[in-house]
């Protein structure tokens, strides 16, 4: 069936109700009757049908129903009727909307493009902008969409086992208008959209994790919230500091509604998106909004010399992006919550993703990191001269584990930053040989061979994707361009004033384009060196590109990490930890570390959650951002435990004078003597709780006032109060006074 037409819907359509059996006649009454009379008991009233809408696919699990004249169409949970529209029923008489808005409340896809002739990109084309066809294919539907301004894409939105699939191959976008070049594209941005009148809240990968809760009236003193999956693209390096931010790890958001929810997963095109939040009010409308934007094109801008006006360019040529496919996951249970949410994303991540469980029983491990040397800046003669500074060296290190162990931290995971001399002067790190300066290649297998007895297992750093010309990478060579053209530096900024510090040496931002090189010669070395555990460092966690002659998107930046990850692992008996891990890299995680506590606290959020730890407990073992580097001590081990987080430290030998003017001194805390006894102390304390847990998954995570419930797989129960500092494990009360 084709059917062409400019997409305009009617409020009769929407609003006019009719039961399944009278909107299509292929349906017997008795069917649609039985399966509601079944749903009913579990979630109330069935929800019935807008008048003209077809059956167009359906399986054991979902039904999809379409209206082959405006492409409206809603995804049914058979299970209990409920059903999640593409667009929100009533938006056409939403009394706070203009028709505009209304217009992309009713889009099931938004294109903004831009004029590169004009330096502008603030082009959007909604659903009256395009001519429609709709086509039956195998399990849905399959919508050309096609416009004045010159663009023409198909969308295909198709039934899986338990999920919607929308679907467009960046291939098939065509631009017939050579002055108009599409930048981003937003597909069913209101699926799952909250009224004003219902309750419910979005689930937002943040950082730990966040909910927004619908009309939470956040209208006033907060923006909208919009930021990059993985991280932004630092190959635009900005003029000022921004705002210190978490990062979104998970390609995912979920709607929770009552007794049902929506999860939405990126499965391609997530190296090149953002998620957007927006309650009522604030997003111009009645409606509650969450969605994915994905970048077709990047930008960047500049600004002439003598003049404060910007200019923006584009990325050139074809469209270099990852095709786009969302899958919508509809689930229902009474009272469902984030905890249900993170289940069924952590069966996506072990089933569609190839996450293995490396989960241990009766595991614990005390996490740390080791810093073995900087760059700081001497006088010699009067002249100041950049020479290496030695923190920790490997005889140090020793040390500083065995106090630890003697003080009962009788399990560690060791990290060991800046090892190398290349490592120490901020060149690319693979591994090749021991620093002299921290005592040499003998000094080191001493420390490998203590580390083996001591049931230690060390994890050197590889770096990284910040680099001084050296060892084979140069500034000209090496460097990352921008879209703009000019060579990405990283910019240290001053503190006060959030503009870069001139006084401060940049570093280069390195090429993706070289990656393969580096993870070839790491593995190489590795084996060489007889290393059996690495740590990714940045490679884990930042994500960019490069616009140059070399032509590298984000998309390919991330296949050549994964590609990178699993040679290492392929080498190294004891695999690999990866620092804040982005969930592409999972897959090849022995270890996460530095798993965030919190959000990025923006003011749209109603409460943090540790939705990250709910999706990881049980499968990957994990540990907390660094405890001694936070203000409050105490309360972040027992945020840690209550998070099912091993426990995380940072610790140098040197005193923190030393790190004055050297690109580490935000270490201060990091003095091993100030807090190495009280850490192995509670390492000791909670050690039982750990062990009881550490392969079960979470089940529920309550908080109420200062103490927070964790419920485990297993049956255990751990409540953790913030101000009396205790924990009660199945009745036992443990206190880290």
């Amino acid at each position: 069936m084709f059917i062409k037409l400019k997409a305009v819907f009617t409020a009769l359509l929407l609003l006019s109700v009719l039961t399944l059996s009278e909107a299509r006649a292929e349906m017997s009454e008795e069917t649609w009757h039985s399966e509601a009379e079944e749903s009913s008991s579990e979630s109330g009233a069935v929800q019935e049908h807008p008048e003209g809408l077809c059956v167009s696919a359906e399986n054991d699990s979902l039904r999809l129903l379409v209206d082959y004249n405006s492409g409206v169409f809603g995804v049914e949970n058979r299970q209990n009727g409920y059903i999640w529209w593409s667009s929100p029923q009533d938006s056409e008489s939403d009394p706070v909307a203009t028709q505009v808005v209304k217009d992309e409340l009713m889009s099931s896809v938004l294109l903004r493009y831009g004029v590169p002739e004009k330096r502008s990109d603030n082009n959007l084309l909604r659903r009256s902008d395009f001519d429609i066809e709709i086509a039956d294919i195998p399990n849905g539907i399959r919508i050309n969409y096609s416009s004045d301004a010159g663009f023409e894409f198909p969308v295909e939105y198709t039934l899986g086992k338990d999920f919607l699939s929308a679907e467009l191959k960046v291939s098939e976008i065509r631009e017939k208008n050579t002055s108009n070049i599409a930048t981003e594209i937003v597909l069913l941005g209101s699926m799952g959209a909250g009224s004003s009148d219902e309750n419910g809240y979005f689930v937002i990968p943040d950082g730990s994790g966040a909910l927004v809760r619908f009309n939470n009236n956040r209208t006033v003193r907060s923006d909208a919230y919009s930021q990059m999956i993985y991280g932004r693209n630092i190959t635009a390096v900005p003029e000022t500091r921004g705002a210190v931010t978490e990062q979104i790890c998970f390609p995912m958001y979920a709607t929770v509604k009552k007794d049902n929810a929506l999860l939405a997963v990126a499965v391609k095109g997530d190296s090149d998106a953002y998620i957007s939040a927006e309650v009522s009010g604030q997003s111009n409308s009645s409606y509650n909004l969450c969605n994915f934007t994905f970048i077709l094109r990047n930008k960047d801008s500049y600004s002439m010399t003598g003049s404060a006006e910007k200019l923006t360019v584009f990325e050139r040529g074809k469209i270099k992006s990852d095709d786009i496919e969302v899958h919508f996951y509809p689930l229902s249970k009474k009272d469902i919550d984030y905890t249900d949410i993170a289940e069924r994303y952590r069966q996506y991540l072990t089933e569609d993703c190839g996450v293995e469980k490396s989960a241990e029983e009766n595991y614990n491990s005390l996490y740390v990191d080791l810093y073995g040397g900087t760059m700081k800046k001497k006088s010699v003669l009067g002249i100041p001269v950049n020479s290496e500074q030695v923190l920790t060296s490997y005889s140090e290190a020793e040390k500083i584990l065995s106090e630890l162990t003697e003080n009962g931290a009788d399990r560690m995971t060791v990290t060991y930053n800046n090892w190398t001399d290349d490592g120490i002067r901020g060149k690319v790190d693979t591994a090749e040989k021991p620093s002299g300066k921290l005592g040499g290649k003998s000094k080191f297998s001493e420390f490998q061979e203590f580390a083996d007895r001591s049931n230690i297992l060390l994890y050197p750093i590889i770096g990284g994707t910040e680099f001084s010309s050296g060892n084979g990478y140069g500034y000209f060579s090496d460097t990352a361009v921008r879209v703009s053209g000019a060579y990405s530096e990283i910019t240290d900024y001053d503190l006060a004033f959030g503009v870069p510090d001139t006084l401060s040496k940049n570093f280069s931002l390195l090429s993706p384009s070289v990656f393969g090189k580096v993870f070839s010669d790491t593995a190489e070395n590795c084996t060489k060196n007889g290393i059996n555990g690495i740590s990714a460092g940045s490679f884990a966690y930042s994500l960019y590109g490069d616009y140059g002659k070399k032509s590298v998107s984000r998309y390919i930046t991330e296949n050549t990490v994964k590609e990178g990850l699993e040679k290492l692992k392929e080498v190294l008996s004891d695999g690999l930890l990866v620092p804040c891990a982005n969930s592409y890299v999972l897959p090849y995680a022995s270890h996460v570390t530095n798993v965030p506590s919190e959000s990025s606290r923006f003011d749209i959020f109603d409460e943090d959650i540790p939705f990250f730890q709910l999706v990881l407990h049980g499968l990957i073992p994990y540990s907390s951002e660094a405890v001694n580097g936070s203000p409050d001590f105490e309360r972040a081990v027992l945020t840690a435990v209550a998070t099912g987080s091993c426990l995380h430290c940072d610790m140098i030998y040197s005193t923190p004078d030393l790190l004055q003017n050297t690109r580490l001194d935000g270490l201060f805390y990091a003095y091993f003597k100030s807090r190495a006894e009280k850490i192995a102390l509670y390492y000791k304390l909670t050690d039982e709780v750990y062990k009881n847990t550490s392969s079960s998954t979470i089940t529920d995570y309550v908080r109420e006032g200062s103490t927070i419930t964790t419920v485990y797989s297993n049956g255990t129960v751990v409540k953790t109060d913030l101000e009396n500092l205790t924990v009660d494990f199945n009745g036992k009360i443990i206190s880290i006074n």
